[in-house]
């Protein structure tokens, strides 16, 4: 692990998850999206156990700075539907290849863009967040990337709702996964072991997303989403096809 941190592709970590821990802190959503795919092409052991992890820790941060802000009947809804979908995925891992699972995610976020662009309303209901939470859950806990559901019908919300609500629900989510993970013998002390070692980098993302949320702030909560979606609908399709 030493060699890794004073190599060109230690390097490349350390950028990755400075820049994820910066996108995290800024909207809410978007680590795993940014930094998994890097780090999965670097080593495969990084996810998804380790990145769920690493996403996690910052997550709590960011939950913590912003804790005034948290919609606890957006929470409880969205994380009923995380249980049960966490659940469902981890008795799902090798029945179907991760590529299959990244290539139907990824058509499904770029679709669901797609209809946000053409007029389509998407608010912060008790249903939709019922279904963001059981999508993000289920794409989470196979794929390390599953913030997209949930920060699309975050849309039409103040920032700040929509950041403290959703590291607080990844905060919970993220545990549940591990959870789940951790019952299949699919996450262990190896996977704490890769997270530890790259949280630093990715808080000091976090600490320099202080000055970056002022974008989100500033009424661009949608434009943010739509890009940061549409990113990781790109994202999981190069997994599949790439």
């Amino acid at each position: 692990m030493s060699e890794m941190i004073f190599s060109l592709p230690g390097l490349a970590v350390a950028i990755a998850l400075i820049a994820a821990g910066a996108i995290q802190g800024s909207t809410g959503f978007g680590f795993n999206m940014l930094a998994a795919p890097l780090l999965a092409i670097i080593d495969p052991s990084f996810v998804p156990g380790p990145m769920l992890a690493l996403a996690t820790i910052v997550c709590i941060g960011g939950a913590l700075r912003e804790y005034a802000d948290v919609h606890r009947r957006d929470l409880a809804f969205s994380l009923f539907g995380r249980v049960i979908a966490a659940s469902l995925a981890a008795l799902c891992l090798g029945l179907l290849s991760p590529q299959i699972f990244s290539a139907l995610f990824g058509l499904s976020v770029l679709a669901a863009v797609v209809l946000s662009l053409v007029g389509l309303q998407i608010q912060a209901t008790p249903k939709t967040l019922f279904a963001a939470g059981a999508i993000s859950g289920f794409m989470g806990t196979l794929t390390s990337i599953g913030s997209a559901p949930m920060a699309l019908v975050y849309q039409n919300t103040t920032g700040a709702r929509m950041r403290a609500t959703l590291n607080a629900f990844f905060v919970l989510g993220g545990l549940l996964s591990i959870i789940a993970l951790a019952l299949v013998g699919q996450f262990g002390r190896s996977d704490i072991v890769l997270a530890a070692f790259m949280t630093p980098p990715a808080f000091i993302g976090f600490l320099l997303s202080g000055y970056t949320r002022n974008l989100v702030d500033r009424g661009h909560v949608k434009t943010v989403v739509l890009v940061v979606s549409t990113l990781s609908g790109l994202t999981l399709l190069w997994k599949a096809f790439g």
